[in-house]
């Protein structure tokens, strides 16, 4: 069962991020609203996720939270090096 949750915690950690390269790809939302921020949405998108992850430990379901947490820390590492920022 615990395998079984960590897959749907990707799954699920996935959902927020790719959400977020879709409105900033394919929609003028980021220019419209978040014009001086350009990674606005995305820290979004990693805030959803962290959310997620603080019920799913309250709710007792550890190995979902570690695969929404997986899939959160991989998405924000290729933003910073798709965007090339500077930490």
């Amino acid at each position: 069962m615990q395998k079984k949750d960590f897959i749907l915690g990707m799954v699920i950690g996935v959902i927020a991020p790719l959400a977020s390269y879709l409105l900033t790809q394919y929609t003028s939302l980021q220019q419209d609203y978040f014009v001086e921020k350009p990674i606005a949405i995305h820290v979004l998108a990693a805030a959803i996720n962290l959310i997620v992850v603080r019920f799913a430990y309250r709710a007792g379901k550890e190995s979902l939270a570690k695969g929404v947490m997986l899939l959160t820390f991989l998405a924000m590492v290729v933003l910073i090096w798709l965007t090339k920022l500077k930490v």
